[in-house]
């Protein structure tokens, strides 16, 4: 890529996908009419996952063909397709149709190479070949990031353009990268071209490699989200390995909450990573989270996922002596921030009931401390 490249904390796993049937070869379509001999080809390459069941190879014309005869890998003899080897038949149309193939029943390694067909069409004897080649799974999906990243005590630097590269080495035929951010495919204009390579192993089998650079400009709002990139291919048994790269970021508490009052409660939903330590002040008193005191009761905060957190304070109060500011503290690592709630407090119209109820009035916070890493 001519990009150096330095490697995060990033997970891989072969995906999980249910098929309805499972693909064991692969045609290349490419156009394959011979013009001089009007034979095509079909398919003229094939790529077989070993073994494969009932895989066809066709010759075919646009004129009758009086008789054709077959070489087949791994058999020494040529072949008549009306007397074929046990576990091959004929497959096509006819050879009045301009027709001339086999069926492998079951193809297996000792049948790679290349296929050939011999048509006798008017009198000429014209031939035609498919080449058979092992599908070959590649290896686990890579993911790597750029060297100018930037990284703070494992997590992510926020506003940033990310740049990964996803990998699928060693396949053949090669994979195809799909990318997505959660389950949404990522938009393409974000991605660079797909650069591959090639390479003959020990055994002298063709091996292709691809590789793509994701550019992503990264904000708080991906917290919590994963960038993930599926090599698909169809040797593999589920159909596809994934990479994935977790986006986490380590922040202050936000100053936006949201607020939520009733009668016996006042839930704030706060964004901070890592977990925030909270408290609650009433007239003067501190409430710490998992703590109670007087008619108050102050819940740990619940974590919902992607950095929110649900904290909950109870009132059980009968007596309805409230106060009309309550202060609700949340502290990280990173830094403390205030959120102050301004309610009054109403007479219930039900008749009756004597205690009162919280409407929010009002909201602002503020940063009282921030820790600089």
């Amino acid at each position: 890529m001519g990009t150096r490249l330095q490697h995060l904390r990033w997970f891989r796993s072969p995906g999980a996908v249910s098929v309805a049937a499972v693909v064991v070869f692969c045609i290349v379509t490419t156009s394959t009419l011979v013009a001089s001999q009007g034979i095509e080809a079909i398919p003229p390459k094939i790529y077989a996952k070993l073994p494969s069941s009932n895989v066809p190879l066709l010759c075919r014309s646009n004129k009758p063909a009086t008789s054709c005869s077959v070489r087949i890998p791994g058999y020494s003899s040529t072949y008549d397709v009306h007397a074929l080897p046990n576990g091959i038949e004929y497959y096509g149309d006819s050879l009045q149709r301009g027709e001339c193939g086999i069926l492998f029943s079951s193809l297996r390694s000792t049948n790679l190479g290349k296929f050939q067909c011999n048509m006798t069409i008017g009198g000429e004897v014209f031939e035609q070949s498919i080449v058979i080649e092992a599908a070959l799974s590649p290896e686990p999906t890579d993911l790597s990031i750029g060297e100018d990243t930037i990284v703070e005590q494992g997590a992510f630097a926020p506003n940033q353009t990310l740049r990964v590269t996803c990998s699928s080495r060693n396949a053949n035929p090669a994979s195809n990268l799909t990318w997505l951010l959660d389950d949404d495919p990522i938009d393409p204009s974000y991605l660079g071209p797909v650069e591959t390579s090639e390479n003959v192993d020990s055994k002298g089998r063709n091996l292709v490699s691809v590789s793509q650079q994701l550019n992503y400009y990264i904000t708080l709002k991906d917290h919590g989200r994963k960038i993930v990139c599926r090599a698909e291919h169809f040797a593999i048994q589920k159909g596809f390995f994934r990479g994935f790269l977790p986006l986490n970021f380590r922040f202050i508490p936000e100053p936006s909450p949201t607020i939520n009052i009733g009668e016996t409660f006042i839930n704030v939903t706060i964004k901070a990573h890592p977990r925030p330590a909270t408290s609650w002040t009433i007239n003067d008193m501190t409430i710490a989270e998992g703590q109670s005191l007087g008619a108050y009761q102050a819940y740990y905060p619940k974590d919902l996922g992607f950095g929110n957190y649900l904290v909950l304070l109870r009132i059980n109060d009968d007596q309805g002596n409230r106060t009309d500011t309550i202060t609700m503290t949340a502290s990280n690592e990173l830094g403390t921030r205030d959120y102050v709630i301004r309610a009054q407090e109403i007479e219930p119209t039900a008749p009756g009931r004597g205690n009162r109820v919280f409407f929010l009035i009002s909201l602002w916070t503020y940063v009282c401390s921030v820790i600089v890493t």
